[in-house]
């Protein structure tokens, strides 16, 4: 697989949350949500469960090493980007 295609790509987005206030990377939001997307996720809570299924294959991987973000926490997150600038 080329995961460190998507690690790099989405680690040079620019994160303008609060850096005291976050506990997931956006790099990991971001790839368990294409993920979840990808599989046939149909909404945040559908993306989370998808990620807690999938949670060893993710943390083997580098991602998700503080656990699953809820769901709110990843509609937020997703929310925020601005599609304009990356």
């Amino acid at each position: 697989m080329y995961l460190e295609a998507f690690t790099t790509f989405l680690s040079e987005l620019t994160d303008t949350r609060q850096s005291a206030k976050i506990t997931y990377p956006l790099e990991d939001i971001l790839f368990v949500t294409l993920c979840g997307v990808i599989a046939g996720a149909e909404g945040w809570s559908e993306i989370r469960d998808y990620a807690d299924g999938h949670l060893d294959w993710f943390q083997q991987h580098g991602y998700l090493s503080d656990g699953v973000p809820v769901d709110d926490t990843i509609a937020r997150t997703i929310s925020r980007r601005n599609t304009s600038h990356p």
